[in-house]
């Protein structure tokens, strides 16, 4: 039972650690994935390189007794139980790594209520640049400044600052992003940390990160939707710092 709690609840399944497959939550999800089609590849190549040499034939050989003839199906030869192994047993495994596969597709798309967050950010798309306004009961660690500046009490509110191409976030925080665009489509790209969603005119777009699931330091915001001559030049820096 323990292998099964194992893969059904998604962290390392102990099976795999003997593989080198460390990696908690997600990532062990991927390594499950990788494994299985491994061993699926294994049993095709395998079972195709023992058909090529067990059935080769050349001139002059006798005829095999199961050597196929053309127009000929033999009949006598067909076995159903293997013929339904190869189906179901596929078919198991293809149900089995669409479930461990949408799991964590559910999990980013379930977009958590802003109450359950712990910070909201708008983020507005321009040609060509990231906007990003914060709540105005919002206060920026004093150790924060990759962006802004401090006011003259020396205080820095996230009221009184818009940022323009630069975002600094609180590690280990739930952080969703309310995304719009004022003019064309673009895309909010953070390829570091495999979030990808459109800006589209008029429609407001929603995704979240859980910044205690990536290591502080410096991300890349991308606009990953061509919008006009300096699409390339449309991009942010995004940093996580531990508050």
């Amino acid at each position: 039972m323990s292998m099964i709690n194992d893969l059904i609840y998604f962290e390392t399944p102990a099976l795999w650690e003997d593989f080198g497959g460390t990696s908690g939550g997600y990532g062990g999800l991927v390594w499950q994935v990788f494994i299985w089609s491994l061993i699926v590849g294994l049993i095709v190549f395998v079972w195709m390189a023992y058909n090529l040499i067990y059935f080769r034939h050349k001139e002059g050989d006798p005829e095999h007794k199961d050597s196929l003839k053309a127009g000929v199906f033999p009949h006598e030869r067909g076995d159903a139980k293997i013929e339904l192994a190869w189906t179901i047993a596929p078919l198991i495994l293809a149900i089995w790594l669409t479930f461990i596969s949408l799991a964590p597709l559910d999990y980013l798309w379930d977009i958590p209520e802003e109450d359950d967050v712990d910070i909201v950010i708008e983020v507005t798309a321009v040609q060509w640049q990231w906007t990003f306004d914060f709540p105005n009961d919002y206060e920026v660690p004093e150790d924060f400044t990759k962006c802004g500046e401090l006011n003259e009490a020396g205080v820095r509110q996230q009221n009184e600052i818009t940022t323009y191409d630069c975002l600094e976030l609180p590690h280990d925080s739930m952080v969703r992003f309310n995304i719009n665009s004022n003019d064309v489509l673009h895309a909010f790209y953070i390829p570091e940390i495999g979030v990808k969603h459109d800006a589209v005119p008029n429609i407001e777009t929603l995704v979240w990160i859980d910044t205690g699931q990536v290591d502080p330091g410096e991300y890349n915001l991308y606009c990953a939707e061509y919008c006009g001559e300096s699409h390339s030049r449309m991009l942010a820096n995004i940093y996580i710092t531990e508050a």
